[in-house]
């Protein structure tokens, strides 16, 4: 466990505890958001190519439900990503600003492991890695 004293700056080792953590949500952010772009041009080409299908007259009415239960699968992404890159942004704020009580109470391994799984290894891993230096921070209340 990193200690500071109530009241007082934080100690070197955790300025440099948050300066590690911030750099990792940074980069899960970054990441966050490039997997969010990727699932918009996925959720376009699809577009485009049922649309062109359909010109055509080569798309029936299984090609439609195939079509439809794809794009739905994006948009449910699209909104989870959405939300894990507007957590980590607030984690993010919370640790550029060095305020460790908001950081631990948007600290959650649950939130990492949906990371994981719906924007990415890269963005999962990092916030999971992060989770473990957040939980070393010393408590405000302390």
């Amino acid at each position: 466990m990193l200690a500071s004293a109530p009241g007082q700056a934080p100690s070197p080792e955790v300025k440099r505890a948050l300066g590690s953590i911030r750099t990792m949500l940074l980069v899960a952010l970054i990441f966050a958001i490039i997997a969010t772009i990727l699932e918009l041009a996925v959720l376009g080409v699809y577009a485009y190519a049922f649309a062109v299908a359909s010109e055509q007259g080569i798309a029936g009415p299984v090609a439609s439900v195939a079509v439809g239960v794809i794009v739905f699968l994006v948009l449910v992404f699209l909104m989870i990503d959405v939300l894990v890159i507007r957590r980590t942004s607030k984690m993010y704020s919370a640790a550029e600003n060095g305020d460790i009580a908001t950081l631990q109470s948007l600290n959650s391994i649950g939130w990492a492991i949906v990371a994981l799984i719906f924007t990415g290894i890269i963005p999962g891993i990092l916030l999971l890695i992060a989770h473990g230096s957040i939980e070393d921070l010393p408590s405000p209340q302390a």
